[in-house]
């Protein structure tokens, strides 16, 4: 066993007893004069410390406020959110350029827009999948992939779809692609040049007739419209008001022949209201209701001078 002795005892009691604190320095026992001094200094720092840290809280608590009464504080606040933005770009981060491949309908805004690319734009921080994401989200663009050029420097390459006609149907215009498909609302001059198609399910009959209306070059010049009648044929309107009634099927065949009469006989110049190609073997033509008229009364005039001429 063993015995505890009264050194051994009174170095355990010692050690037991709490450290003192540094503002009681002067009331501790033993200490030597450059022991005191030294925690006397510490004493002093920390309490210079404190009062640096509260005039810092308080100098710093007023110009927080101040800014919130000056209205300032949303834009130091921008500022302080975006610090790291602005390191970006003052190390020569910032986007200064965007090349695109395969842009033809959109215009640049929209390009940029979508990218979410402006002035201050760092190249570390942009999202290209979120800016992908939002370039997918416009009708026009079918496929789009964007990335990262460093320092400064975006590229991306789009797949457009390709618009093909307008097609008017329940009070609006849509524009519409090759396939048929719609791919934004009619909104701008951009897209004016573009044939139009009228009625329902004209969307997905247009492409052969408009294909067949590249083989007959004056009357696809002459015409502003085609109006899908009953789902089944096309009625053409032509911009000097003739309108051209086309088979159901056939109507290939239909506009050559249409194409020749326009060539050697120049229709569209005369007083005619309706070209009827829906017979394969003839053309029937309905004049205006003025030259209906016109040429009424010179009938009459000419039965008239008949019937003088017989008398005499």
């Amino acid at each position: 066993m063993f015995k505890t002795g009264p050194n051994m005892r009174s170095a355990s009691e010692n050690a037991r007893q709490p450290r003192p604190d540094l503002d009681d320095v002067d009331e501790v026992i033993g200490a030597s004069r450059m022991t005191s001094l030294r925690f006397r200094l510490e004493r002093i720092a920390r309490r210079r410390r404190l009062g640096v840290a509260l005039t810092v809280l308080f100098f710093g608590a007023t110009g927080v406020t101040g800014m919130i009464d000056g209205g300032h504080w949303p834009t130091v606040r921008s500022e302080i959110e975006n610090l790291h933005v602005t390191v970006a770009n003052a190390v020569g981060f910032r986007v200064i350029a965007v090349a695109t491949e395969g842009q033809s309908a959109l215009t640049d805004d929209e390009v940029l827009l979508a990218l979410g690319i402006g002035e201050n734009t760092a190249l570390p921080f942009l999202d290209v999948g979120a800016a992908r994401d939002r370039l997918m989200a416009n009708p026009l663009v079918q496929d789009a992939t964007v990335r990262k050029l460093y320092p400064d420097r975006v590229t991306v390459h789009l797949v457009e779809r390709k618009p093909f006609a307008l097609w008017q149907h329940d009070g609006k215009v849509q524009i519409l692609a090759e396939d048929g498909t719609p791919i934004d609302e009619f909104r701008d001059s951009r897209f004016a040049h573009l044939p139009l198609v009228v009625g329902p399910s004209a969307n997905l009959r247009a492409r052969p007739l408009l294909d067949a209306l590249d083989g007959a070059p004056k009357i696809k010049t002459e015409t502003y419209a085609a109006v899908l009648v009953a789902e089944r044929r096309w009625n053409l309107k032509l911009r000097s008001g003739v309108e051209v009634k086309l088979p159901e099927t056939g109507f290939r065949e239909a506009l050559a022949r249409l194409e020749s009469l326009q060539a050697t006989r120049n229709l569209f110049s005369k007083d005619i209201a309706i070209v009827d190609l829906r017979s394969p073997i003839r053309t029937v033509v309905r004049v205006t209701p003025e030259a209906a008229d016109k040429l009424a009364e010179a009938e009459k005039a000419a039965e008239k001078a008949r019937k003088k001429a017989g008398a005499t």
